[in-house]
This record gives C-alpha cells, sequence and structure tokens, in this order.
C-alpha cells in the first residue's frame, strides 16, 4: 500500500513538474491557433508588445503569460460564451519563439526594449537604459508576465551591495523608473518616436512634451492619451484629434501614448465570392467590407445582411441591414468595428426529396428502354 502511495505522490510531483515547466507564450510570439471546422479563424497570430493579439469574433486576447493550453482553453471558452460554437476545438502551439527581451521605461535616456542576455540582472537592464538625474531607484517598478508586481529599492544595491534589490531577470519583464518627487520633469512614454523625460521648461504643454519625445508613431492610438499627476487619483484622458488648443502640464506628469490594438480584422461570411478575413481599416463600412471580401455572389440574399458585433460581456449585438436600401441612398451605410462578424445570406440549396432516387432510377430505365428498344 504504501509503495502505491509513493508511486502516486511521485505522479503527482511529476504532473507539478511538468505544468511549472510548460513554455509560457512571450511577447512576440507567432502562435498557431487551429479551431477546428473554421479555416477564418485558423491562423498564426503574433503577440504584440502588449502580450495580446487580436482575433476575429472574440476581439483582443491576452497571451503573454500563459501556456500554449491554457491560452487554447481561454480562445474555447469565449468562443463558446459568445455562442459561435457550441463545443470549440481549439489548439495552440508555438511556431516561433521571439527573441527574449524586457522593457525599461520611465526616467531613462533609452527606454524601450532590450534584448535580454543570459544573467542579467535589473542593473544590468538599467545600465543599459541609462537613468537622468531625475530617476527615483529606491521606487523601481518590476512587473512579471504572471502578474506579479514588486517595488524594489534599488539604491540598496547601488549604495551597499544589497543583492535582493538586484533580482534575476525574466523575459518580459517590464521595468518602470519613476522620477524623484519634487523633480521638474515630464514623462513621456509609449507610442512615441523618443520615449523619456524631459526637463518642464521645454515641455509644458502636451504638444511640446510630444514634440521633445520626436512625435507619436504610425500605430499611436492618439485619441486616447493619458497624463498621470501626482494629486489626482485618475488620469487626464486627451483625444489629441479633436483637440482645440493644448493642454498644461505640470512638473512631474507623466503622458502615455498607447499603442493601437494588434491588427484588427473583419470576418465576412456566406454569400460573397472570398470569404474570410479581411482588415480592418478606420471608418470602414458594412459595403467596404464585402467589397474586400470580393463582393456579393449572384444569388446573395443583400435585403438581410447580418452584422454580429461581440459585446464587453461576451454577448452578441445582431443587426440587420437590406443593402439594397443603402445602395438606393434611403438608408446610410453601417460602420463597422473591430472584431465584426459580416453574414451574406444565400439562398438555401434544394434538398432532394425522398423520391428524388425513385425518379432518377425511372429516368435511366426509360433511357435504357427506348434504346435497346431502336
Amino acid at each position: 500500500m504504501r509503495r502505491w502511495v509513493g508511486l502516486l505522490a511521485l505522479g503527482i510531483m511529476w504532473l507539478l513538474a511538468w505544468a511549472q515547466d510548460a513554455p509560457r507564450i512571450l511577447p512576440g510570439d507567432s502562435l498557431r491557433i487551429t479551431v477546428e471546422g473554421d479555416e477564418s479563424l485558423s491562423r498564426v497570430y503574433v503577440v504584440d508588445a502588449t502580450g495580446a493579439f487580436r482575433m476575429p469574433l472574440i476581439g483582443l486576447v491576452q497571451a503573454a503569460g500563459r501556456t500554449p493550453d491554457e491560452l487554447a482553453a481561454e480562445i474555447a471558452r469565449r468562443l463558446r460564451e459568445g455562442q459561435f460554437y457550441r463545443d470549440p476545438k481549439v489548439t495552440v502551439e508555438i511556431a516561433r519563439r521571439a527573441e527574449p527581451k524586457v522593457t525599461v521605461q520611465g526616467a531613462v535616456r533609452r527606454g524601450g526594449d532590450l534584448t535580454l542576455q543570459s544573467g542579467w540582472r535589473l542593473s544590468d537592464a538599467l545600465k543599459e537604459a541609462q537613468p537622468t538625474d531625475a530617476a527615483d531607484l529606491s521606487a523601481v517598478r518590476l512587473e512579471r508576465l504572471d502578474g506579479e508586481r514588486v517595488t524594489i529599492n534599488h539604491l540598496k544595491f547601488v549604495q551597499e551591495g544589497d543583492e535582493s534589490a538586484n533580482p534575476l531577470l525574466q523575459p518580459g519583464d517590464r521595468i518602470f523608473v519613476p522620477l524623484r518627487a519634487g523633480g521638474r520633469s515630464v514623462l513621456v512614454l509609449g507610442a512615441v518616436r523618443s520615449p523619456g523625460s524631459f526637463e518642464y521648461d521645454e515641455a509644458k504643454t502636451l504638444v511640446q512634451a510630444l514634440g521633445k519625445a520626436g512625435g507619436t508613431l504610425p500605430e499611436a492610438e492618439t485619441a486616447r492619451i493619458q497624463i498621470r499627476r501626482a494629486n489626482r487619483a485618475e488620469p487626464i484622458t486627451v483625444n489629441l484629434n479633436t483637440l482645440q488648443g493644448d493642454v498644461d502640464l505640470q512638473p512631474g506628469d507623466q503622458i502615455t501614448v498607447p499603442f493601437r490594438s494588434a491588427r484588427q480584422f473583419i470576418v465576412v461570411r456566406g454569400g460573397v465570392n472570398r470569404a474570410g478575413i479581411v482588415n480592418y481599416a478606420d471608418g470602414m463600412t458594412l459595403t467596404q467590407a464585402i467589397e474586400a471580401a470580393g463582393g456579393p455572389k449572384a444569388n446573395a440574399i443583400l435585403e438581410r445582411v447580418l452584422i454580429l458585433r461581440p459585446t464587453e460581456r461576451g454577448r452578441q449585438q445582431r443587426i440587420t441591414v437590406n443593402l439594397l436600401e443603402v445602395a438606393q441612398g434611403t438608408r446610410p451605410d453601417e460602420k463597422l468595428l473591430p472584431g465584426d462578424t459580416v453574414e451574406v445570406p444565400e439562398p438555401p440549396q434544394r434538398r432532394a426529396s425522398a423520391e428524388e432516387p425513385l425518379r432518377i432510377i425511372w429516368l435511366i430505365l426509360s433511357i435504357i428502354y427506348l434504346v435497346t428498344r431502336r
């Protein structure tokens, strides 16, 4: 009996060790995802710098830090709860590993992604990133892919050699170096050409600060720029696209320009010539998506085109559009959102009746009779 208990304990320990050793997905990894029976969803997806990717029907999916099996279970759950599939079969495998990286942001001169070298510790990453004179090394924040967040007084290592304040880094670690309290700098982070800290006297407004950071990148989400301020609990959100004038900053402000979500898609199915995934563009309309899918088939039922739109609660909003009315100008074209699915109905295929085989046999026999009679 003891022998069996011992073997069982060893088996459990082996399973736990295997689960811990299962590869975790990293930002930049290429994932081959297969949804059984759906070629439009089955493809290779690339995990973006935020650790996520966008998948048709279910939208943004957080992948970094999960194992392939965990991610497959999450995708299946969302497809099932969104009522797209009753029992989806999903598999995920890492098609290509990204180069291991860590990210350093904040009060540094060379912020951004750094290639993680073997044996690197926090001090190595900070040495490469070059903290500014306004950096507060007593409150460096470290965030792991598994969600662990710690604040480290790195000065203990710098001044006293305390190794506990200089942890070993892991792929996907995100390091943030804050400004010292009372400093006269502003931080600009995110989707800008040269993120970093800048003297307040040269960046007193939002536009000036973005200019010092080299301007925004093409993939910047300029409608949701956030300004974090020491005396405010909630960040200030600014839509740069509709901004009239400028926004005054204060010393110590932190500006974050978010990246747009990973590549966005529309799924077009049914009575179109090239059913499948269509790349989403800002302001895309229903007719544009159908045109991008090769246009409607000759037998498409354009009076009842259906738009399926996932909601935040995992449900679906159903929008029915009569495209003939759109073509006639009696109703506006419907604007789409990333993740929408467009269903263009087709006439149901005629099913053979139970008498159909008998009719065919009778016809064949009749032809044979007529031929042999001659």
